[in-house]
C-alpha cells in the first residue's frame, strides 16, 4: 500500500451548486491544497507493525481494512488506518442534497473543535457511488470546500457495511453516519440531519469511552 501522501494534487474544479446555493462556481485556475493530507501525510510516517494498529485491524470488520483511494491524492488508505483517532465516517453521494447539507453541518462542527486537537479527528465521506471517478468526487469536494477525506467506496465495501450495519448505511438521502472510536470500537449508525453540536457530542463520546 503506498504511504507516501503528498499536500497537493492537481484538480481542475467543474462548476458544481455550492453548498449555500446560488450561482454555479466557475473552475479555479490555481490547484487547490488537499484538506485530507492533514491526516492522511501523517500516516507515511506511522510504522504498520505498531501494536495499537495491529490489534484494531485484527478484529476490525472487512469493510474497515478495504482499501480506499483518496480523491484528491489518489494515495490509498483504509479506516483502520486512523487507529488512536476518533473519525466521522459519512456515507454520502455527489446527487444528494441532503448529503450536502450534513456536509456543511458536520465542516461547521470540525471548525469548533481546538486547533491542537483538531489532527485527532478525523473526518471521513465515503461516495456510495461506485464507479464515480476519484476526481469528480474531489471535484465536489473542492467545489462545495469540504475539507474532509474524500473516497469512493468498492462495492464490496458497501456491501460489507450494509451487511454488517444495516441497509440504511448504503442509502445516501438518509445521511447515515458514525463515529469510529481511537480503540476501533464502531458506533451506531445514525440517520437524519445532525446539527454541529450533534456531532460533537458524539465525537466526545467516543474519545471519551475509548479513555475509560
Amino acid at each position: 500500500m503506498i504511504r507516501r501522501f503528498a499536500l497537493a494534487a492537481a484538480m481542475s474544479v467543474a462548476a458544481l451548486t455550492p453548498l449555500a446555493g446560488g450561482a454555479p462556481m466557475a473552475a479555479q485556475e490555481a490547484e487547490p491544497e488537499c484538506a485530507s493530507a492533514l491526516w492522511l501525510e501523517p500516516l507515511a510516517t506511522v510504522d504498520e507493525a505498531t501494536p495499537e494498529i495491529a490489534e484494531i485491524t485484527e478484529s476490525a470488520p472487512a469493510w474497515m481494512t478495504a482499501e480506499l483511494t483518496d480523491a484528491c491524492t489518489g494515495e490509498t488508505f483504509t479506516l483502520a488506518d486512523f487507529a488512536g483517532k476518533t473519525v466521522y465516517v459519512e456515507s454520502m453521494a455527489t446527487w444528494c442534497p441532503p448529503c450536502r447539507d450534513q456536509l456543511a453541518r458536520v465542516k461547521e462542527a470540525a471548525a469548533q473543535i481546538p486547533e491542537e486537537e483538531r489532527a485527532d479527528a478525523v473526518f471521513v465521506a465515503l461516495s456510495t457511488e461506485v464507479d464515480l471517478p476519484r476526481e469528480t468526487l474531489a471535484e465536489y469536494a473542492a467545489s462545495n470546500e469540504v475539507p474532509f477525506v474524500f473516497a469512493v467506496m468498492p462495492a464490496e465495501m458497501v456491501q460489507a457495511m450494509a451487511d454488517d450495519l444495516g441497509q440504511e448505511i448504503a442509502i445516501p438521502p438518509a445521511t447515515p453516519h458514525l463515529i469510529i472510536a481511537p480503540d476501533g470500537t464502531v458506533g451506531d449508525v445514525h440517520t437524519g440531519g445532525a446539527s454541529a453540536e450533534d456531532v460533537l457530542a458524539l465525537l466526545a463520546a467516543a474519545k471519551e469511552t475509548a479513555a475509560s
